[in-house]
């Protein structure tokens, strides 16, 4: 049920699921956040038991970057989108009213 990282069918990753477990939400919980079935996440659930010390290097690397937040050139595409956005609307707002 695990292919490449994810559960099959899904967008959803090990990681995904490892971030509500490390939290101490229940499988069935989880299975109903996510739309899962319990067996996708208890396979999850055993993937990450099996493959435990691999799968927390690439977690510890994800919560590192997640830490660090987005570089400042990121950050800065983010506001002229956001701008564009709210341009948009205002416009949008103005000719629909």
């Amino acid at each position: 049920m695990i292919v490449k990282n994810r559960i099959k069918g899904t967008r959803i990753t090990i990681w995904d699921v490892l971030h509500y477990l490390e939290a101490g939400w229940s499988r069935p919980d989880i299975a109903a956040t996510f739309h899962l079935t319990e067996a996708q996440v208890a396979a999850a659930a055993r993937y990450i038991e099996e493959h435990g010390d691999e799968v927390m290097v690439v977690h510890r690397h994800i919560e590192n970057r997640k830490a660090r937040g987005n570089p400042p050139a990121m950050l800065a595409k983010a506001a002229k989108s956001r701008a564009k956005l709210q341009e948009w609307l205002k416009h949008h707002h103005e000719t629909h009213t």
